[in-house]
């Protein structure tokens, strides 16, 4: 607000001093000279009169000579102060629509509509500094769970875009320097609403600025960035970025883990993927010789992981000193077929299409697929707007930077005990994984799970408190079931992780005992999430469900046969 006061003195003071010296030296010569009445006296206007006068002469309304016909000298200087006036009016107006049009001043008010909207927040919100694919991606599902999001980006034509999509006109949005402190301190980085920064820009360095930003101004603050570089990760982690999302080391993971434990792959898979969607098969690359296409920020992290998997590779690179060094190099692109014959594409298993271009990416597969129609394929997709096109070309593994970045941040910002629940997968033993994989099938009916946590605390934790001074034991299974429907149907959603302060229970058993402050991790219909949480908001249908007793369906008569239950108590 200062600036807009600042700019507006600055560009009207000139145009303010003219309009007021012409105003008051016409108010002054009008008064000065005499006048006469109907009756032929000699009369001075008074200085409300002229003032008024000299008002709609020069806004050039003219209502005509007031209080009285004016006398020869009278018109003389009026005829001499029109043109003053007028343009002084005109220079006045002209200026402040000059000052409204200036680039400067409405990036100002922007601004400052901006922090307005901020400040008006009802609710905790993340800032999401980077509003391409993979920024959409994450508001869009930060919208759909219930929490709010504030938004910056570089390029000004995004943000005027926001305004025409429906969805997105309420967000506050700001374009400008995502990385300038004073910019994420407009975006309410000091406000004690903010819940984390996300930082997913396209360029590492300001990724690396805005979280050292944010960690020396708020190091309690959780701060998710992007990062593409081991430098940059590193650096990162040197000063405790909480969570720091590597798409590329990701996805190389999840490839050395589906070369490893394909169970333990598809079920990861389950649970990262959009809900609603087809449960996908099991992924089984095999062993043997294999071609890595392209040694860049993702090739190297493959290369490192086949390395740990004690595969033999040969890698295809058109950078002479990339394949150097290398027993197993071929100097090329990787999309003519002999660059591919002479990396031993016969006699291979698998591909990695890595480079950082699409479409050689693509036509890097379709050569080889013709040339050896039993590889098993690895892409890896820049563009969102590709998806077709990859999707076509019946790869095995597709590395979609955008869609692994989102999914990552997004789960360490609503469901942080997902992370927590998939590394335990990771470490334990195939049996464990091939029992969850067991019970999410049953439960999902072949479709992606929402994935929710249930805290039971505050008026979700009513029910277990008075079933607790009752004597009665609440346990999993009473909130496992539809509890509004005479046959209590079981519910498709499997509980993955009990945390009860330090301690946590993996896929815990069905006669597991709840009490208050537990959090639950879930995966399921979110129709099981609406029954849940229907059910514990509910105290006498939480204790019916653990002691076996009916009671009344519908609220009316739960508050009836409570009312009459207190008035026999009396």
């Amino acid at each position: 607000m200062d600036d807009i006061i600042w700019l507006t003195i600055r560009r009207l003071r000139l145009p303010l001093i003219v309009m007021i010296m012409v105003y008051f030296l016409s108010v002054i010569g009008l008064v000065l000279i005499p006048g006469m009445d109907d009756s032929g006296q000699a009369v001075r206007m008074n200085y409300l009169d002229a003032a008024y006068f000299v008002a709609i002469l020069a806004t050039t309304i003219g209502l005509g000579e007031v209080p009285n016909a004016f006398t020869a000298a009278q018109r003389m200087y009026v005829f001499i102060i029109i043109l003053p006036n007028v343009a002084a009016w005109l220079y006045s107006f002209g200026t402040v629509l000059g000052l409204l049009l200036d680039t400067q001043f409405r990036n100002v008010m922007r601004r400052v509509r901006f922090q307005h909207r901020v400040a008006r927040l009802p609710h905790k919100f993340f800032i999401v500094c980077g509003f391409g694919k993979t920024g959409m991606l994450i508001v869009d599902a930060l919208l759909n769970r219930g929490y709010k999001a504030v938004v910056l980006e570089r390029e000004e034509k995004i943000i005027n875009g926001m305004i025409l999509n429906e969805e997105l006109a309420h967000i506050p949005a700001l374009s400008g320097d995502v990385s300038d402190r004073r910019v994420l301190e407009m975006a309410g980085l000091m406000s004690p609403q903010c819940e984390g920064i996300i930082a997913i820009t396209n360029e590492d360095h300001a990724n690396l600025t805005i979280a050292i930003t944010s960690k020396l101004l708020r190091p309690e603050l959780n701060v998710m960035a992007r990062s593409e570089t081991p430098m940059t990760t590193a650096n990162m982690a040197s000063f405790g970025t909480d969570h720091i999302v590597d798409p590329y080391d990701i996805f190389s993971a999840r490839f050395f883990l589906a070369l490893n434990s394909p169970i333990k792959h598809l079920v990861q898979d389950w649970l990262i993927s959009e809900p609603g969607s087809h449960l996908r098969k099991p992924v089984r690359p095999p062993a043997g010789q294999w071609i890595l296409c392209g040694l860049g920020r993702f090739g190297t992290r493959i290369a490192a992981r086949l390395d740990e998997a004690a595969l033999p590779y040969t890698v295809i690179d058109v950078h002479p000193d990339r394949v150097a060094g290398l027993d197993h190099g071929v100097l090329g692109r990787g999309t003519e077929a002999k660059t591919l014959l002479a990396a031993g594409i016969k006699n291979a298993v698998g591909i990695v299409a890595g480079t950082g271009d699409d479409v050689d990416n693509l036509s890097i597969l379709m050569t080889a697929h013709e040339l050896n129609p039993d590889l098993f394929m690895v892409a890896r997709q820049e563009r969102q707007e590709n998806d077709l096109l990859f999707e076509a070309s019946h790869a095995h593994l597709v590395a979609k930077r955008s869609l692994i970045v989102a999914r990552r941040i997004l789960s360490v910002c609503t469901t942080p005990l997902l992370q927590t629940f998939l590394h335990h997968l990771v470490q334990e033993k195939e049996d464990f994984a091939h029992h969850v994989a067991a019970r999410l099938q049953t439960a999902l009916k072949g479709y992606a799970p929402n994935i929710w946590t249930q805290e039971l605390n505050g008026k979700l934790a009513e029910g277990l408190c008075t079933a607790k001074q009752t004597g009665v034991k609440v346990r999993l299974e009473h909130i496992s079931f539809n509890s509004r429907k005479t046959e209590m149907p079981t519910l498709h959603c499997v509980c993955l992780l009990l945390q009860r302060g330090a301690g946590r229970i993996f896929l815990p058993d069905a006669s597991q005992e709840l009490h208050e402050g537990d959090e639950l991790l879930f995966a399921g219909r979110d129709s099981a999430r609406i029954e849940i949480a229907w059910t514990l908001t509910e105290q006498d249908v939480v204790i019916a469900n653990a002691t076996g007793k009916s009671v009344p369906r519908g609220a009316f008569f739960r508050w009836l046969a409570r009312r009459n239950k207190s008035s026999q108590g009396q």
